[in-house]
């Protein structure tokens, strides 16, 4: 899972820049030839796509997933109204041949290829679980979770089988193995002629964890798929999935066109458009037939002129989203790294339920301050995790500037900078400017920044620029995928610290991330979550402010768009969507 950004704009400049990107380039005239497969639909989205690989820990963002889902694919993903794990059987298939040791085997569909002819096989496999273990080779991941407890794969190029076999017990195997999204395999052969190696090669220092001979192959994978300007060359971004990277337009658009040479059914439209608009300009984009289907943050103003939209046709849904807004500390750098007393003072200060009452419930009326931060409200397992927190949600559940400001003055801290940092959009702008006001008459002295690349690879979110982080993250509702979020980092740098960005530490919570992992019994997994919330509560590590609304709309004539509650978002099926 992922953070978002927003920006704000003056109704003037977002008008003028409306106007302007409307004869901007849309990227459909450079839209490859699809041979039979026709058709365009545009979906608006507010963050630029920055990089093919999102398994980096730098690159893993919705915008980054959003575009990819379909480019890089796998043995599964997350599909269906209700984002439930699901296996994609074009890619392949797989099942469990053990429990003593758990091994699970992979077959790869005999004619997986990548759009450039390689085939899809065991070199593929091979530098995915090097990069997914953290075993060998200097590559970024998201997190080694799990595969950092499997045994190398035995096999050779040119094999489509392949067995991890675990040397601890591990819960969600199922959800483990490549998929799509932040842990798919990417293509062997490129990241191995780009370091200087056969693919042979690559697979032989991969077996001997020669982590020399992999230096140059894992600076490319890390650094080499990022998008500076313009697509890297074709051909070193081949695809895996029924759709192509095809063009790419800074600031406009990335363009993705039917890749020929997938195996699998074709998808219903050609070419999918993701053009690049700001969110508080979507709704007007949509009237004017610029874009086909949006899915913003929803501010009261963009929910208000959806509504109005409806009557032109427009149909449109808010739903449940598994993301979660919430303030992140730096315990790297700056005053709350060692000072939970200082983390307590910010904690009373945020006015959570006015953020609430102001932003999001005008949106979704049965909204409610969120006090659990890694279990939706839905699922199982949320009332224990709040009766478990019940002491700590009672004491920072109403904001109390006067206790904060005593300490402030205890502390001798009256007058400490704060850097709050988040992405420029207008709820979170509303969002910081209500933070900045009450935290400063609290005693902070407090500096706002909201920029549009806070989540690239240089942004503030990876290279903890900030005190404290205003973001989303969102995920599914299983259990092991946000448990790089608090574990120890190796190292705090951006391709190092996996989900963790603010690189908080405890020897009692990796205890607690360890064991939910082995914990195969869903009660007793339920039970160590709810003491991993309750201890997040006792360390201050986040702040958890709202759950997401959902909204999308979309033009009347769109067909097979279906909702998603989790990290692949609306396009777990986007092969699917079709113009009626």
């Amino acid at each position: 899972m992922r953070r978002p950004r927003f920006a704000t704009a003056t109704a003037l400049v977002a008008s003028g820049a409306l106007v302007l990107s409307a004869c901007a380039d849309n990227g459909e005239d450079e839209a490859a030839d699809n041979g039979d497969v026709g058709g365009t639909i545009t979906l608006a989205w507010p963050q630029p796509y920055d990089s093919f690989n999102n398994t980096t820990a730098g690159a893993n963002s919705f915008a980054n997933g959003i575009v990819n889902e379909w480019v890089t694919t796998g043995f599964w993903n997350y599909a269906g109204e209700d984002g439930e794990v699901t296996p994609n059987e074009t890619f392949g298939s797989y099942e469990q041949v053990s429990e003593e040791p758990l091994a699970v085997e992979y077959s790869i569909h005999e004619d997986a290829v990548w759009s450039d002819g390689e085939p899809i096989d065991c070199a593929d496999a091979m530098l995915w679980w090097a990069v997914q273990s953290g075993q060998v080779g200097d590559f970024s991941q998201v997190s080694t979770m799990g595969i950092e407890d499997t045994v190398e794969p035995e096999c050779e190029p040119g094999d489509k089988d392949f067995t991890l076999e675990y040397e601890q017990p591990f819960a969600d195997w199922h959800n483990n193995g490549p998929g799509q999204g932040n842990n798919a395999m990417m293509p062997a052969h490129v990241v191995a002629e780009q370091g200087g190696l056969s693919t042979e090669e690559l697979i032989e220092a991969i077996r001997e964890g020669d982590d020399d001979a992999l230096t140059e192959a894992a600076e490319f994978f890390n650094e080499g798929w990022l998008i500076d300007g313009a697509l890297p060359e074709e051909e070193i971004i081949p695809s895996s999935g029924p759709y192509k990277l095809d063009s790419y337009a800074e600031g406009q658009h990335v363009t993705l066109t039917y890749n020929e040479n997938y195996w699998g059914e074709p998808p219903n439209t050609g070419t999918i458009v993701i053009r690049e608009i700001p969110e508080e300009q979507q709704v007007q984009a949509l009237e004017n037939r610029e874009v086909d289907i949006i899915n913003p943050q929803p501010t009261v103003d963009m929910a208000n002129q959806i509504e109005a939209a409806e009557a032109a046709g427009i149909e449109s849904t808010v739903d449940d989203q598994y993301s979660y807004e919430h303030l992140d500390f730096n315990f790297d750098s700056g005053p709350f790294a060692d000072s939970l007393e200082l983390r307590e003072a910010f904690a009373l200060c945020v006015p959570r339920q006015t953020i609430v009452e102001n932003l999001i419930q005008p949106v979704q009326p049965d909204a409610e301050v969120k006090d659990v931060r890694n279990i939706a409200p839905w699922d199982p397992g949320f009332d224990e995790a709040i009766d478990r927190s019940s002491e700590f949600i009672e004491e920072y559940g109403e904001q109390d500037i006067e206790r904060a400001r005593q300490i402030l003055e205890e502390e001798d801290a009256v007058g400490t900078e704060v850097r709050l940092e988040t992405l420029d959009n207008e709820r979170r702008n509303n969002a910081g400017t209500l933070i900045v006001q009450n935290c400063e008459e609290a005693g902070f002295d407090m500096e706002f920044v909201s920029t549009g690349d806070f989540f690239d690879t240089d942004g503030g979110l990876s290279q903890g620029t900030f005190d404290v982080a205003m973001f989303a993250w969102i995920g599914s509702s299983v259990l092991s995928n946000w448990n790089s979020t608090y574990e120890t980092p190796d190292e705090c740098t951006a391709e190092a610290k996996g989900n963790n960005n603010g690189c908080y530490s405890d020897p009692a919570m990796d205890q607690m991330l360890d064991d939910i992992l082995r914990e195969t019994d869903r009660d007793e997994a339920l039970s160590i979550a709810a003491d991993i919330e309750r201890h997040l509560w006792e360390d201050l590590v986040t702040i958890p402010l709202y759950q997401h609304p959902n909204i999308a709309a979309w033009q009347p004539d769109i067909e097979n768009l279906v909702m998603n509650p989790t990290q692949t978002g609306l396009v777990w099926n986007m092969p699917e969507w079709s113009r009626g």
